[in-house]
């Protein structure tokens, strides 16, 4: 069965390209080009994954606001934002609700494709819950699991409900060790375009958040002044 990807643009010949594309890698497309058509179409298909403009016809907050409502509505279905709102302000927004990724405008559509097939082979392992493999695990005095294949990380065995790129960060942070990581290969560990230092900052911002709601005395990533951070288990 071909897996389906929702479309979500109101430029009807970006549109048109991104669904021709897709439609000859074997995927099966369907489109909607303002809000109301999309939440109606999207829980009528249930598709495999979105791509979602943010800007849609006259609504500037289109696609954010189709975001809130479905992740609201717990339907779990990744999302990539697809979008000429390059400021930063946005893609921090855009991330941080939920968001699986946020590609800028004009893309590959080569790597695009390439970016909606690791995202979906990533959804389906955790829907799936397979057994971990141990070539996939590390663990650290026991309160940390990884699994990189399926972007996965549990801490004192609970869940950490990391975004694609605060997955990537994060793994960066734990590779380098004491040493620490600078901002310069952190950005490239994002395989995002323009990002910033306060970018990075905000993205280690919110993942640490995310470790502090399981436990409070979580500390294992620390800043590196001027220069970026570590990680270093007490």
């Amino acid at each position: 069965m071909k897996q389906c990807i929702a479309i979500v643009e109101d430029d009807i010949d970006q549109q048109q390209n991104y669904a021709d594309y897709l439609n000859s890698k074997h995927f099966e497309t369907h489109c909607f080009s303002n809000v109301s058509e999309a939440l109606a179409g999207i829980s009528n298909v249930q598709p495999d994954l979105i791509l979602l403009d943010v800007v849609l016809e006259d609504n500037p907050e289109g696609g954010f606001d189709i975001c809130r409502q479905l992740l609201a509505d717990n339907m779990d279905v990744p999302i990539i934002f697809l979008t000429d709102r390059t400021e930063e302000i946005d893609q921090i927004y855009g991330l941080r609700l939920g968001a699986w990724d946020y590609q800028t405008k004009p893309v590959s559509l080569m790597l695009l494709t390439e970016r909606i097939k690791n995202v979906l082979r990533t959804h389906q392992a955790r829907k799936e819950n397979k057994p971990a493999s141990p070539s996939f695990v590390a663990s650290t005095n026991r309160k940390l699991s990884l699994d990189r294949e399926k972007s996965y990380v549990a801490w004192q065995t609970q869940t950490v409900p990391l975004t694609l790129t605060e997955f990537r960060l994060f793994v960066a942070i734990m590779d380098a060790g004491a040493q620490g990581i600078n901002y310069e290969a952190l950005s490239e560990s994002t395989m995002q375009r323009m990002v910033t230092n306060g970018t990075i900052n905000s993205h280690v911002k919110n993942l640490r958040k995310k470790f502090l709601l399981i436990d409070p005395t979580f500390n294992a990533i620390r800043n590196k002044p001027g220069y970026g951070y570590r990680w270093e288990m007490p």
